[in-house]
């Protein structure tokens, strides 16, 4: 049986399952943790070049951090102009195919749902998106390159 508790609900910051928390970004330290997995997943795993991991973005995204216990095991970050776009998810890879890349994800779709957002947006690397298609995303247009990986446009309407 799987325990299930959201905190904080009023500001839908905070979801915990079972020792998986998944909360945005509050401190000067979790943005550290936050870009420490980036790196490891994207810069030093997948060969990103880091001038084009590390954006002008991320002054201005929201970022989110998954821990299992205290370890920051995960992260995203959620992008808002005229459009709301989940970016730079990941999970360490002695993590991986656990379940928490999907509890993750669910946090994030559910934290756009609370926000009023009626689309999401997604760049999902292309040998992951039958993952997201789990979700509801769609796949709209061809693949095409971005760092250097190919990459699917997804979107997931929300009703």
């Amino acid at each position: 049986m799987k325990l299930f508790k959201i905190f904080n609900i009023a500001d839908n910051n905070t979801h915990c399952v079972n020792n998986l928390t998944v909360k945005k970004v509050e401190t000067e330290q979790e943005l550290e943790q936050v870009f420490n997995i980036r790196k490891r997943v994207f810069i030093e795993e997948q060969k990103v070049p880091e001038k084009i991991e590390m954006d002008e973005f991320d002054k201005t995204s929201e970022h989110f951090i998954a821990f299992l216990g205290k370890k920051p095991i995960g992260c995203a970050r959620v992008r808002t102009n005229n459009f709301v776009k989940l970016e730079r998810i990941a999970i360490l890879k002695e993590y991986r195919r656990k379940g928490y890349g999907k509890k993750l994800t669910e946090f994030l779709i559910d934290y756009c749902k609370k926000n009023k957002s009626n689309k999401i947006l997604i760049h999902s690397q292309a040998y992951i998106a039958d993952f997201y298609k789990k979700f509801g995303f769609k796949t709209v247009g061809r693949s095409f390159d971005e760092a250097g990986i190919k990459h699917v446009k997804m979107i997931l309407k929300i009703t």
